[in-house]
């Protein structure tokens, strides 16, 4: 008797690496930003922080257009999907030696997507994801896998972006370097027709 395995209804996360970003690029737009604190009432020195303004691409179009492009490439070849798929916020995040960030997920957004740049020569920056859906019996596994385990860390380099739904929890580990962790974070709404009959909608894609 042998199982065989199903994962049906995974959570999709899709990684694309050596994408081509202009680093001297993005990192002068990087540098222009002013900061702020996240998480100011529970002891701000503890977590990283985020760039005040909240649509940072929209201050350099042709980057912004190439990280849509990466998007409705994923929206359409790996979930094929006919809609295309429009940003609706982008910001810097700053994380300095032994900060994190909370465990959080995007409001209003269907994908959210987080580039990482200007680490040291073998840096590694860490984010974890948690599972969304997790069973209240306390049960031990001998080893944790990606289908036991309550969350899961994945280590990113640079020119790296990922993909993932917006509706999944996830942190930035606590930095172990002394270079800054660098990252840009976005999010993503389809346009167009969504639906049919009395559900049907049309959502347009705003360019502000």
């Amino acid at each position: 008797m042998k199982p065989q395995l199903l994962p049906i209804f995974p959570e999709p996360i899709v990684m694309y690496t050596d994408i081509g970003i202009e680093q001297d690029r993005l990192q002068r737009l990087y540098d222009r930003q002013e900061w702020r604190s996240t998480n100011s009432e529970d002891n701000p020195e503890y977590f990283l922080k985020i760039s005040r303004n909240l649509k940072v691409l929209n201050d350099d179009r042709q980057l912004r257009d190439r990280f849509v492009e990466i998007l409705n490439d994923y929206a359409e070849t790996v979930m094929l999907y006919e809609n295309k798929f429009h940003m609706t916020t982008s910001w810097f995040t700053n994380t300095e030696k032994n900060k994190i960030s909370v465990l959080h997920n995007h409001g209003n957004s269907m994908f959210s997507a987080v580039y990482y740049f200007g680490s040291g020569d073998g840096e590694k920056a860490k984010i974890t994801f948690e599972r969304p859906s997790v069973s209240h019996l306390d049960l031990k596994p001998k080893a944790y896998n990606v289908l036991n385990g309550p969350s899961h860390v994945l280590e990113m380099a640079n020119d790296t972006i990922l993909i993932f739904p917006s509706y999944l929890k996830h942190k930035v580990n606590s930095h172990e370097n002394d270079n800054v962790r660098k990252s840009l974070a976005m999010n993503f709404m389809p346009s167009g027709i969504l639906g049919v009959g009395t559900n049907e909608i049309y959502l347009s894609a705003s360019d502000a």
